[in-house]
């Protein structure tokens, strides 16, 4: 079966129910037809059937999308909108603006927050609370026989170390030692931006460089994991690496890692790309943004998206400041992090946002 007749097979599936209405960040913020998953199947049927190409708009619209796949968890016909739209940026899109943009600014970033680090500058508590140290690494001493893998990611390694140096102290406690930090990234902006070619080439990078006697690969954020996660709908053959792939939280669950925390005034957050079972402390409440997408406020900014849109998801990060004010927000990814504290920001909402690593590092008495 060729790769544009399983796309046009999967849109002839659409019954037009409309139930992906209620779960698409972007239609709930925007209320536009044309940027749902049923909007633009009916674009895509009139195309196929009267054999017209795609045009340049309908192709710079495939950008507005988060990829969270919420529409495909509701739709009775089981339709993946996330692989038809990735097929066709794919397909029909030469130039991958977000990737390209994503991965010269992040070392630009970098580079602005180890400055501030070494004048002690933050000009306001956002800055604050993403460019200061929170957590040292602390090695210990004794010899671990267990090995582990850990992803690192790029917000771990360009900005937020903090949660890296959690995790590793967390994994250490647990009794096991890091035989690898992954320093690659985990491929997202090539996927959100449809560029497979490069993103088959990372997960092979990625794979290749996990040794085969590890007991498990670790990822600390959420994002990184869906990712690599996603590997076997584009690479063959790696049973074994998804098989070894698991979060943080879930590592230190199964692994009984016991820990006594003080949990007043703390909410837990549910990233938008969370795809597996999630582990909040036992008695944390969990909240909800405008349909947990943080992320919209950071990662959409370097994509092709008007300025009014932009505006409009902002202010749609948070609906209930009663609810965090004053709390610290937890979260299991570092892009949702970063998104939290730009919509607490922007919403002048007094709270703060750790990652749970970080918080269970600088909380736990063990």
């Amino acid at each position: 079966m060729t790769q544009e007749f399983s796309i046009k097979e999967e849109v002839y599936k659409c019954s037009k129910c409309g139930l992906c209405q209620s779960v698409c960040p972007i239609f709930v913020s925007v209320k536009n037809e044309m940027l749902l998953p049923r909007g633009r199947f009916i674009i895509l049927n009139n195309l196929f059937n009267n054999g017209k190409k795609l045009g340049k708009k309908f192709l710079s619209q495939l950008d507005i999308c988060l990829k969270c796949n919420k529409c495909k968890d509701f739709c009775p016909s089981n339709i993946d909108s996330y692989k038809i739209f990735t097929l066709l940026q794919s397909k029909y899109i030469k130039f991958h603006r977000f990737s390209a943009l994503f991965f010269i600014a992040m070392p630009i970033i970098s580079v602005f927050i180890k400055i501030a680090r070494i004048l002690n500058f933050y000009p306001d508590k956002y800055t604050q609370n993403i460019c200061k140290p929170i957590v040292k690494r602390k090695k210990i001493q004794k010899s671990l026989n267990k090995k582990v893998v850990y992803f690192e990611g790029c917000f771990n390694k360009y900005i937020n170390p903090s949660d890296k140096n959690a995790a590793l102290n967390l994994i250490e406690k647990s009794g096991f030692s890091i035989q690898k930090i992954i320093h690659l990234c985990c491929g997202y902006p090539y996927l959100s931006d449809g560029n497979l070619s490069k993103f088959k080439q990372n997960a092979q990078k990625i794979i290749n460089s996990v040794p085969d006697d590890c007991e498990y690969i670790i990822c600390s954020c959420d994002t990184c994991f869906d990712t690599l996660n996603r590997f076997s709908d584009y690479t063959d053959n790696i049973p074994d690496f998804k098989r070894k792939l698991i979060t943080l939280d879930e590592f230190l669950k199964i692994n009984d890692f016991n820990f006594k925390l003080s949990t007043e005034n703390v909410v837990y957050h549910k990233p938008l790309l969370r795809s597996s079972i999630c582990y909040p402390l036992y008695d944390v409440i969990q909240i909800n943004t405008k349909y947990n997408a943080t992320l919209m406020e950071n990662f959409l900014w370097y994509k092709n998206i008007p300025q009014a849109l932009k505006k409009k998801l902002a202010e749609d990060i948070f609906y209930n400041n009663d609810q965090i004010e004053g709390k610290t927000i937890l979260t299991s990814c570092l892009i949702s992090k970063w998104g939290l504290l730009r919509g607490l920001h922007y919403k002048n909402i007094n709270a703060n946002t750790l990652t749970t690593a970080e918080f269970i590092e600088l909380n736990s008495l063990l």
